[in-house]
């Protein structure tokens, strides 16, 4: 995991991803594919141009990003802002998101049907919809934040993958 300046965010994923695998050949590239329309201009980011399986994710709020990078299984992060009239449970907020972002459903399957544990108590999955079977276990993580960030994630995995981050400025 790293946090980048937002602009700049598929591009940090794709050197990211590289230095994951141990490569720095600069021919990594971020593509997207929406589950729901079919379209390569939004959905769940992939990276493309390196061997192997590595599962990608970002997400972007003010002038951050967090990236993630594993070959443990699919990843989903997200970052939001807290701000005054803003989501009123942001931290459970951004747990349900990386679950959706995580199975590649996004925002696609109502939030509502997906039950995580409160803040102030380890983060898990409690409940998910019997219509769309997970095949793996969910592993989840609350993420250190800049201040007036709150951000999580969440990885398909069997076993339990290693969670590193690096930090980062914000643009500006």
């Amino acid at each position: 995991m790293a946090w980048v300046a937002a602009a700049a965010a598929d591009e940090q994923l794709a050197r990211l991803a590289e230095t994951f695998i141990g490569t720095t050949t600069g021919e990594a590239r971020i593509v997207r594919a929406c589950r729901a329309c079919g379209s390569d201009r939004h959905g769940k980011p992939y990276v493309v141009g390196l061997e192997g399986p590595i599962h990608v994710n970002l997400s972007k709020s003010g002038g951050f990003a967090v990236l993630a990078v594993t070959d443990a299984g699919p990843v989903g992060v997200d970052v939001e802002a807290r701000q005054p009239g803003g989501i009123p449970d942001v931290a459970t907020w951004v747990r349900k998101e990386s679950v959706v972002k995580a199975t590649g459903h996004g925002l696609t399957l109502d939030p509502d049907l997906v039950e995580v544990t409160p803040p102030g108590s380890a983060p898990a999955l409690v409940a998910w919809p019997d219509t769309e079977p997970l095949g793996s276990p969910v592993w989840m993580y609350d993420l250190e934040c800049p201040v007036g960030y709150v951000a999580a994630a969440a990885v398909l995995s069997n076993g339990a993958p290693e969670l590193l981050m690096t930090g980062a400025a914000p643009e500006g």
